[in-house]
């Protein structure tokens, strides 16, 4: 029934009526004082030429460049007045979007330029982001899930007795299937590897030793038994070698710092008071 109603034109018509003669009537006690000032700088001018360039890709006329500055007081004008009447308050997009420009502003003003003491000690309090990945290089023999739908896992038991006795130096094709992506791999990150093989393939890969043939590993594609024959650990380059990375997240760290402190110094300005719903305080009274 409310439903209905609200949707009702006559309702809609009234409540704009409401506004409006609000918006008048504040109009109307305001033209009894001085009239506000609204400056429109030369900076501002230029940046609405500017902008106009940009989308037109020629500079504005004068009489473009004169609406231009008019829609600029318009917007100035029906904003202070709308702020004036209130009906800024309670509208979530505009307080979001104020939160956003703060939080923007805040951001902007904390930009930082470090020493190289600061890159130092924030390259030695986090090493992990900025740490080179494991890499290993192997060869695998490879068993396919669709060619051998009945037999892999006899197959795989027969492969792994096999290799057991064997070094790396086999015949991958002669005793396995062929895999598209070929049976070496050299140089690879355990990141490489996820995308090929899946994240469980990788961890367990990662995690075998070097210098014999391990399996099997199991992958979306089938069972695969691996050799590694080269491992190179991770390592934390100098600062030198990764000095843009390091000062770009330390200035993100720094900004991002920067926000919690300016909010907390603006929050400690006001006395919060949370109000609990009607419903729970008539609840916790009637207790």
């Amino acid at each position: 029934m409310i439903v209905r109603l609200l949707r009702e034109p006559l309702l809609q018509f009234l409540a704009l009526g409401a506004v409006l003669f609000a918006l008048y009537e504040l109009a109307g006690k305001r033209d009894a004082r001085a009239p506000e000032k609204i400056v429109v700088s030369a900076s501002q001018v230029a940046n609405l030429g500017d902008g106009f360039m940009q989308t037109w890709r020629r500079p504005p006329t004068a009489q473009e460049l004169q609406s231009l500055i008019e829609n600029y007081i318009r917007d100035e004008v029906l904003y202070r007045e709308g702020r004036a009447a209130g009906l800024d308050r309670d509208d979530v997009i505009i307080r979001r979007r104020v939160r956003q420009k703060m939080e923007f502003l805040a951001e902007e003003m904390s930009v930082p330029v470090a020493s190289d003491a600061q890159l130092a000690a924030y390259l030695a309090s986090v090493p992990e982001r900025f740490r080179t990945e494991d890499q290993i290089t192997f060869h695998q023999v490879f068993l396919s899930a669709t060619r051998r739908a009945g037999t892999i896992d006899s197959d795989s038991k027969q492969l792994a007795d096999m290799l057991a006795r064997a070094d790396g130096a086999v015949d991958a094709t002669a005793l396995g299937d062929t895999f598209l992506l070929g049976e070496e791999f050299r140089d690879v990150s355990p990141g490489k590897v996820m995308s090929i093989f899946g994240e469980g393939f990788a961890k367990q890969i990662f995690g075998a030793e070097e210098g014999s043939w391990q399996g099997p590993i199991s992958s979306g594609f089938g069972q695969h038994f691996i050799f590694i024959s080269e491992r190179v650990l991770g390592i934390l380059p100098p600062l030198d070698a990764i000095r843009p990375t390091v000062q770009r997240e330390w200035a993100n760290a720094s900004r991002l710092e920067a926000g919690q402190k300016l909010y907390a110094s603006l929050r400690s300005r006001y006395e919060i008071v949370v109000e609990e719903p009607q419903a729970k305080a008539a609840e916790a009274a009637g207790r």
